[in-house]
C-alpha cells in the first residue's frame, strides 16, 4: 500500500510546476529534500517509498512518546474498556473482548496521529 501511495505522490509531484510550493505535497517534498539532500524529483520511487515509511513511523513514534500508547482493562460494568490520550479528545472504547477494545482504540489513536 505504501509503495503505491509513494509512487502516486511522486507522479503527482512530477506533474506540478513546483511541487515544493504545493500546499498539500510541498511539506512532504521538503521533508524528502531535508532527509536525502536532493530535490524530491531527483529521488527514485524507492526513496519516495522509504521516505513515506520513515515519516509515518516517525509520526507514530513521536505520538507514542508524547501521549503514550492505548491501554485496555476489564470494565467493571462488563466487557472491556480501552483508552488513549492523543490529539483531540481522549479515546474511550468499550467492547466484549480486551483484544477488540484495544484494537479499536489503537486504530483511532493512529488515525488521529496521522491526520
Amino acid at each position: 500500500m505504501i509503495r503505491r501511495l509513494a509512487r502516486l505522490l511522486r507522479e503527482v509531484a512530477r506533474g506540478l510546476p513546483d511541487p515544493d510550493e504545493d500546499p498539500d505535497l510541498g511539506p512532504f517534498c521538503t521533508y524528502l529534500r531535508q532527509k536525502y539532500g536532493r530535490h524530491a524529483l531527483d529521488l527514485s520511487p524507492e526513496v519516495w517509498e522509504e521516505g513515506l515509511l520513515e515519516l509515518i513511523a516517525e509520526t507514530i513514534a513521536e505520538g507514542w512518546d508524547r501521549y503514550g500508547a492505548p491501554s485496555a482493562a476489564r470494565d467493571p460494568e462488563g466487557g472491556f474498556v480501552a483508552s488513549a490520550e492523543g490529539p483531540g479528545e481522549p479515546i474511550v472504547v468499550r467492547a466484549s473482548t480486551k483484544r477488540e477494545a484495544y484494537r479499536e482504540a489503537r486504530r483511532e489513536w493512529v488515525k488521529r496521529l496521522l491526520r
